[in-house]
């Protein structure tokens, strides 16, 4: 044998009635079997554009009977067709292709059973690294399969898996090695055949079955599989791109707006609810040249303001220096969160090089008891005297706190105190089901609690003069069209090793990875990445709720990142079309403005087609407006 890979596509004979049979009970046989056709010949045509690789169509169909590869195999009573006639048969065999594949007949009843077979049939026959992929995801990126690979041919002494995950919980691609095949085998068929296949947990069942035996679990970026009429609407812009009508969220690409450079995953506190908490402390980080260079590559395409975080920033040496690029090379406007002390030396020396274009953001979670309870005892302290100290040099800190079910007694107290150290503004944050709190669900209060506990704190903030910048922001969406929020359309973050994401809560996930400073520059990353072409393509109203909301096109789904991450957290269909686990909070707060200004459901978001698309520039999502200077410490998401 002269190729060691093998790609094998899991496929059925396109014939009516026998494919995509819960797709057909919606939209009728005839044009489920249209559907499939174009899925398997558009995974097709992603297979071909690999080199190396051997593909093959692993083909189970009622009337085929299973051929098997491996020596020593029983004869098969017959074998599926050639894969020539199914290219024939998808009118595809006039591209010169078709001598590439290789058909394989699947064994076995379950699914499970027929994926554990294949690998068995293709190691058999000497193969050293095997991917196996779905046959119904539109416009599969040829470079995730060739990122499979990549990863297979990695060194693991442990021996590993690599999935491709997809929004409703399962995967896209499996693979494997034959050294990982050869002495695990029996853990990797027992995961396939004791996992859910088809539910919204066979992702999360399949990794923790075998990352328990010691295997290493590689993960691909995020895509997106058809299984029934709600995902044609994304199925279509995805095979459609530019199309004049739904067209995705902040195409044309005029430029970025924010950056969030999330520069270390250090930090010394150890915070309950950190959605950064699984990410690895890992050498690597990018040096400050790396960083500069990031930077100028930002400020090329556009941006205009950059947030630092982590981790702690303050745990790099070179944090001042790269503020001091940002601000004096570049003239643009940064903000940094921290949430320990600053000392008077320190705070002076940030409003130095902040040339007043930075503003502090600290982060506090509730009154002192419960603040130090969730940190470490002392921080609470720790940070009003850096707002003390900040405040001395001329900065105003806002001040950033999340609402977990421990701080929302305590809420309007700590905001009169806050006030008194000088703080003029507070932001709240919902709870990120990441990290932490994915072991900490006691922490995650209902909506009604947040509602109340915000409801008097508002109060209190009107008497003492504390803005809470959330609730300006809800006001000006209620004339500006939304359609998810702006991270990946207008906004980027980049993580310490350089890697690029939409979100920066998502850093660290490989399914939201958009790209590699140390690979690609940011600007084929921006205008090409797959996983950033998923994103803007993903529109609010493709939710059934949001869809027949009248508060969406203020509201905008909301965001699309803490959906997802609550979903996967509940083994639930996750993505962007996962419902928003907060709208019990938000959705009343939108009506009740909406009720205070006198503004209908019909009259949000005026410009706004019904596909979540807008003439206006605001229409990408979240955020577009009002970003001037009074607005500068102002977030649109809550």
């Amino acid at each position: 044998m002269t190729v060691a890979r093998a790609l094998a596509i899991v496929a059925r004979l396109p014939r009516r009635g026998a494919v995509k049979t819960r797709l057909a009970a919606a939209i009728g046989h005839d044009d489920a079997l249209r559907v499939y056709r174009e899925l398997l010949g558009g995974t097709l045509r992603s297979a071909e554009q690999l080199t190396g690789v051997e593909l093959v169509l692993a083909l189970a169909d009622d009337q085929v009977s299973p051929v098997v590869a491996g020596a020593g195999a029983a004869a098969p009573q017959s074998s599926p067709p050639p894969a020539a006639e199914i290219l024939a048969d998808l009118g595809r065999d006039g591209d010169g292709q078709s001598a590439r594949w290789r058909s394989l007949g699947q064994r076995g009843s379950r699914l499970g059973e027929r994926l554990t077979n294949v690998f068995a049939d293709l190691f058999a026959d000497g193969f050293q690294a095997v991917a196996i992929v779905n046959s119904d995801s539109p416009a599969l990126p040829s470079a995730y399969l060739t990122q499979a690979f990549d990863l297979l041919a990695e060194p693991d002494p442990l021996g590993r898996i690599v999935l491709g995950p997809t929004t409703d919980g399962g995967f896209y691609l499996i693979g494997t090695d034959a050294a990982t095949w050869r002495t695990r085998s029996g853990v990797i068929g027992d995961a396939l055949t004791g996992a859910p296949l088809g539910s919204a947990a066979t992702l999360a069942r399949t990794a923790r079955a075998v990352a328990a035996s010691g295997l290493t679990v590689r993960q691909l970026p995020l895509w997106t599989d058809v299984d029934d009429d709600a995902d044609l609407p994304l199925m279509d812009r995805l095979l459609s791109p530019g199309a004049a009508t739904d067209r995705p969220r902040g195409e044309p690409l005029d430029g970025l707006r924010e950056i969030y450079l999330h520069i270390t995953n250090r930090c010394g506190l150890p915070c309950p609810h950190c959605y950064n908490r699984d990410n690895p402390r890992e050498s690597g980080e990018m040096t400050t040249a790396e960083w500069r260079h990031a930077i100028d590559q930002c400020v090329a395409l556009g941006a205009t303001s950059f947030v630092i975080l982590g981790g702690d920033p303050l745990l790099r040496d070179d944090l001042l220096e790269i503020v001091d690029f940002i601000t004096g090379v570049h003239e643009r406007k940064v903000r940094i969160f921290f949430n320990r002390l600053i000392t008077e030396e320190s705070a002076a020396e940030m409003a130095r090089v902040g040339r007043g274009l930075y503003r502090p953001l600290v982060s506090l979670d509730g009154p002192e008891e419960v603040n130090d309870a969730l940190r470490a005892p002392g921080n609470f302290r720790d940070v009003l005297r850096s707002i003390a100290n900040l405040v001395a040099a001329g900065l105003d800190p806002v001040v950033n706190t999340v609402l977990l079910a421990p701080v929302l007694p305590g809420l309007s107290n700590m905001a009169r105190t806050l006030r008194a150290e000088g703080v003029t503004r507070l932001h709240l944050i919902l709870p990120h089901q990441r990290g932490g709190l994915s072991d900490r669900r006691d922490l995650v209060p209902t909506g009604a609690e947040m509602a109340a506990a915000v409801r008097e704190l508002s109060g209190a903030a009107a008497e003492i003069g504390l803005l809470v910048d959330n609730a300006a922001a809800l006001k000006r969406r209620l004339r500006a069209p939304q359609d998810f929020c702006t991270c990946g359309c207008a906004d980027l973050a980049i993580d310490p090793c350089g890697r690029v994401h939409a979100c920066t809560i998502t850093c660290g996930d490989p399914a939201f990875v958009a790209g590699d400073l140390r690979a690609q520059d940011l600007e084929t990353i921006w205008r090409s990445s797959p996983a950033l072409r998923l994103l803007r393509n993903a529109h609010a109203r493709d939710r059934a709720e949001c869809a027949a909301c009248p508060v969406v096109d203020a509201c905008g789904g909301e965001c699309w990142m803490q959906a997802h991450y609550a979903a996967r957290l509940r083994e639930q269909p996750a993505g962007f079309a996962a419902p928003f686990p907060y709208c019990d909070f938000v959705r009343p707060a939108f009506e009740e403005l909406m009720a205070e200004a006198g503004v209908r459901g019909s009259e949000l978001g005026v410009g706004c087609e019904p596909s979540g698309g807008c003439e206006s520039p605001v229409g990408v999502g979240q955020a577009r407006v009002g970003v001037g200077e009074a607005d500068y410490a102002l977030f649109d998401c809550i």
